[in-house]
């Protein structure tokens, strides 16, 4: 039953039993209780009987229905003005609205929808704010990370650049150019990390609207690329890489750019956070509507509250003993550049079992 029509019911029930009674008391009173005290009552002393009963009983009709349909008012009120002070533990008197038997007594059954509605938003702000100061926890433990990482490969830069400009050493000509190949890598990795961050500052500004590039490629081909070029790449030297398809070639609209760094950051992070010798799997599946690339490792997998958490920012997860040298952001772009693409990725994973990361692309 709608909260209207029960007020209806309600108010209608009250007027009615307020009738009732006023009626009978009138009626005692001119047919039992005047003739008592005087014979003969006059019409004025009757007029003045009902006028008296009349006006009191009106008084306490408006006392009883203040209390039955103000009071619940008064504690809904009171419960949103405490919500507002962002206190979201529960009201004072709350249990009082309940019989013994846990249902809710009758003045404030009126309101049921009401109450469930509040105490429904309440649960909710309440996770909210605990949420949001674990995300706040997150981003100055992230803060802290990323100051670490950024002055890490400074020092390195800086303390080869001062090897190198030491005039009381004659180095060779190796020597050099180890020194200036590390302060290159240095480099680059202060690059991609101020990249990452330059690319989240764009996905906030925006909300996530992040301008595509698109062009309509063989999806099969770029990723066959992508993989190739990370089996290249020195770390990934003891690793073992795999492509699949079934279809040599799809044709769909992506950004070749944006969709260079999903793939590159989850291969990359299957190698970085499993052991040598780790099985790569790259598989692409064709269906009418979509495609679908899975991203497979045969490595230590993760625990469930990192699976939770590994397309949130700031989140700096690790499977293995070493610290993590990404910025907490990568998983995370990775999320919203598929989404930017209109696209969906999820994950599964358990420790010691593996990890695997769907990534779906719509056709059109």
């Amino acid at each position: 039953m709608r909260i209207n029509t029960r007020f209806t019911i309600h108010l209608a029930l009250g007027i009615m039993l307020w009738m009732l009674v006023t009626g009978i008391c009138i009626l005692t009173g001119i047919e039992g209780i005047i003739p008592l005290f005087k014979e003969n009552a006059s019409e004025e002393y009757e007029n003045l009987w009902v006028l008296w009963i009349f006006g009191f009983s009106t008084v306490a009709c408006i006392a009883v229905f203040g209390w039955y349909f103000g009071g619940p008012l008064g504690f809904i009120m009171s419960w949103i003005h405490q919500l507002s002070q962002e206190n979201y533990t529960q009201p004072v008197g709350l249990s009082k609205i309940y019989t013994r038997k846990g249902k809710l007594r009758m003045r404030y059954m009126l309101y049921q929808e009401v109450l469930q509605h509040l105490q429904s938003l309440s649960g909710k702000l309440k996770a909210a704010e605990t949420e949001r100061e674990k995300v706040e926890q997150a981003k100055q433990e992230w803060i802290a990370g990323i100051s670490h990482d950024l002055k890490t490969p400074l020092t390195y830069i800086t303390g080869y650049s001062t090897l190198l400009l030491n005039d009381q050493y004659d180095w060779t000509k190796e020597e050099a150019r180890s020194f200036i190949q590390e302060i290159a890598d240095k480099g680059k990795h202060m690059e991609e990390l101020i990249q990452d961050l330059s690319l989240v500052i764009q996905f906030n500004n925006t909300d996530g609207q992040l301008p595509l590039h698109k062009t309509n490629q063989d999806i099969v081909d770029f990723t066959k690329r992508i993989v190739a070029n990370i089996s290249n790449n020195p770390q990934a030297n003891d690793y073992i890489l795999h492509f699949k398809t079934d279809t040599s070639v799809i044709n769909i609209d992506f950004d070749s750019k944006f969709m260079q760094r999903i793939l590159q950051n989850i291969l990359m992070n299957s190698i970085i956070h499993n052991p040598p010798s780790t099985n790569i799997y790259t598989h692409i599946f064709d269906h009418p509507e979509y495609v679908d690339i899975h991203i497979v490792d045969n490595g230590v997998g993760m625990p469930p509250h990192m699976v939770e958490n590994i397309f949130q920012q700031y989140y700096r997860g690790t499977t293995t003993e070493f610290s993590s040298e990404g910025t907490g952001l990568g998983m995370a772009i990775v999320h919203k550049l598929v989404q930017a693409h209109k696209g969906t990725i999820s994950i599964e994973s358990q420790p010691s079992e593996g990890t695997t990361f769907q990534i779906t692309l719509p056709k059109k």
